[in-house]
């Protein structure tokens, strides 16, 4: 009996090498198969998270969500440190989907519908992916639109195969709330964020060539609520709006933890093959809103201004191809940088793009080139407070208001713009710095 035991011990062990063998074989199959096809691309939206709410920025120590997923993607891939939005959420998706500055589009705030609407003749970055690669992707924006008002089929008249989601910027309420699809609406009673998720999974399923799924959630913009109770930890938080005023954070972060916990159902229902062959990427659209932004910024430093708060935000890439792990990188990058970076991952034929470069090279090499400046703007705000325009290079960055106002920091040593260096009588190297931006400005 013993010897039989010991004859079918080896026999198992030898089955489980086999089979492991011929595993490992056919995961490097797939691996040598998926080396050379198109990516998947996975581009994620999140709605007002700043650096304060997510991620380990330098100084910002306040509450974070508990998020996961989204460290678990960093940790794997590159965090970029210096990526640069708009203010708000309009003007961030303009430069996202054409390339170009918002005084080119004309989209350049949120307070008037005639800052808000991205002209037909614009061409988005799904469109120019779509004609450049002889159709070779499947395209998709699930979620949040916020750049056209009247024709509810705006987004499919810019050349997006498939759109499904928010078309206005904000909705009532994440459980009852108003869907445009082809062209029709409907009232959705299912959590936004949950719903989004279905509709990217049951999107994905039906493809059959390389797909971009453009996956915009409105979490965790306002209004603020709690989240269904299985998709965050804290069990005490209460659905009773009062209490919600009263202490809104704790809200806000929950809505990043669902929206995290969901991100990773997503990444669930792909099959091995796909995960071994997409590429995700990760923003948030503009800073924090200002009564949950936490320490080093304040309330006049968050969404809605051109200070770090408003405009420096999250941006991770993962996935297919991306050699560098574990990177905390500290080039300079700005929304309109996405385009070309996109086209350059579909093989479309780019690396410049209108005022956009591809971030792609920084995804293999440490030591590609990188930008020297990076530009962000508002316009058309009610009030116009904060209308302006700000520029940085390595070190300098200058803010100018429509008012005249203008302020400059030196970043590497004030990160979170406490000392407006005109103030006071500027150093040789600040003073050369100073003229240097504003020729940048001059030359757009």
């Amino acid at each position: 009996m013993k010897r039989i035991s010991s004859i079918y011990f080896v026999i198992i062990l030898f089955v489980l090498f086999v089979f492991t063998s011929l595993s490992a074989q056919d995961g490097s199959r797939n691996n040598e198969k998926n080396k050379n096809n198109p990516p998947n691309i996975i581009f994620i939206i999140a709605d007002d998270m700043g650096w304060d709410s997510f991620g380990n920025y330098p100084g910002a120590t306040g509450q974070k969500a508990k998020t996961p997923t989204l460290d678990s993607l960093a940790y794997n891939g590159i965090t970029f440190l210096n990526f640069w939005v708009h203010p708000v959420c309009s003007p961030t998706r303009a430069s996202l989907l054409t390339g170009k500055y918002g005084f080119r589009t004309g989209v350049g705030g949120v307070g008037g519908s005639a800052t808000i609407e991205l002209k037909n003749s614009e061409t988005v970055i799904q469109k120019y992916i779509t004609d450049k690669t002889d159709n070779k992707y499947a395209n998709a924006i699930i979620g949040k639109w916020h750049l056209t008002r009247d024709n509810l089929s705006d987004p499919e008249n810019f050349g997006i195969q498939y759109y499904t989601g928010i078309i206005k910027g904000v909705i009532p309420d994440y459980y009852n709330w108003t869907q445009t699809s082809k062209g029709l609406q409907q009232t959705i009673t299912t959590y936004t964020t949950s719903h989004f998720v279905n509709q990217s999974i049951n999107w994905i399923k039906q493809q059959t060539k390389p797909f971009f799924l453009w996956l915009a959630f409105n979490a965790p913009h306002v209004p603020f609520h709690r989240p269904p109770l299985n998709l965050i930890s804290d069990q005490t938080l209460t659905d009773n709006r009062d209490s919600i005023k009263a202490n809104p954070l704790p809200y806000f972060l929950a809505a990043i933890e669902a929206m995290d916990k969901e991100i990773a159902r997503l990444i669930s229902s792909l099959t091995i093959s796909q995960k071994e062959n997409t590429v995700f990427v990760i923003i948030g659209d503009n800073g924090t809103f200002g009564t949950v932004i936490q320490l080093p910024y304040n309330e006049s430093q968050s969404k809605k201004s051109l200070f770090q708060g408003g405009i420096n935000t999250p941006l991770i890439v993962c996935g297919k191809n991306i050699t560098r792990k574990k990177v905390v990188e500290t080039a300079m990058v700005q929304a309109q940088d996405m385009f070309p970076t996109f086209a350059d991952l579909a093989d479309a034929g780019i690396s410049n793009y209108q005022d956009g470069i591809s971030i792609k090279p920084l995804f293999t090499n440490a030591n590609a080139p990188k930008r020297t400046f990076v530009y962000s703007e508002q316009f058309g705000q009610t009030p116009s407070t904060s209308d302006g325009y700000t520029v940085r290079n390595a070190n300098y960055k200058l803010i100018h208001l429509e008012s005249g106002t203008e302020m400059l920091y030196k970043l590497t040593k004030d990160p979170f713009e406490k000392n407006n260096l005109l103030l006071g009588t500027l150093t040789s190297e600040a003073q050369k710095n100073f003229e240097e931006l504003r020729k940048i400005k001059a030359g757009l």
